[in-house]
């Protein structure tokens, strides 16, 4: 069961990070990120062009033979890792998490703060430069370009439907939406 504690500028709140937040998460960082972008819509695209830079100078696909087949099975596996790629990055990034178990987190004028049975740390807002809004989780991303890091805040963990909000007017009043 959740619990979630509130004042006037902070927000505590329990929870566990599931594969489908942290799947949500990269998802929301993916569509932020404008390398990620990027990559998402020309990876495609390159398998597309050495498809038909393999099949068009065999004659056609009737002409594909031997190593040219090899080429666009390698090409296809490839399309298919990129596909599949936010669902094993989730399934692995949850394999470390949930060693922490539960956490507490609190987010306060100051910044966040968690607190597992394993660790503890406390982030000031300087560390991040926006955030991102799913429809299940509320993603903060840190300033550099890559967004390299992240911290997950699943929605599901407050339990009023003002909390929601209330989380919303923290983050918008500290940082950006990306």
């Amino acid at each position: 069961m959740t619990e979630a504690a509130t004042t006037a500028e902070s927000l505590s709140f329990e929870y566990e990070l599931t594969a489908a937040d942290i799947r949500s998460a990269l998802h929301g960082r993916n569509r932020a990120v404008r390398n990620a972008r990027v990559l998402r819509v020309l990876l495609p695209v390159l398998y597309v062009v050495l498809v038909i830079a393999v099949i068009l100078p065999n004659g056609g696909p009737g002409g594909v033979e031997g190593r040219d087949w090899i080429v666009l099975a390698a090409a296809a596996f490839m399309v298919l890792v990129l596909l599949l790629m936010p669902v094993l990055q989730a399934r692995s990034f949850h394999k470390t998490v949930r060693l922490q178990g539960r956490t507490r987190t609190t987010v306060d004028a100051e910044g966040l703060s968690g607190t597992s049975a394993q660790s503890s740390q406390r982030m000031a807002w300087s560390l991040f430069g926006r955030y991102v809004e799913q429809d299940d989780v509320f993603v903060l991303l840190t300033a550099d370009e890559g967004a390299g890091s992240l911290v997950v805040l699943p929605k599901r963990a407050l339990p009023a439907p003002g909390d929601t909000d209330r989380l919303r007017a923290l983050l918008d009043a500290r940082l950006p939406r990306a």
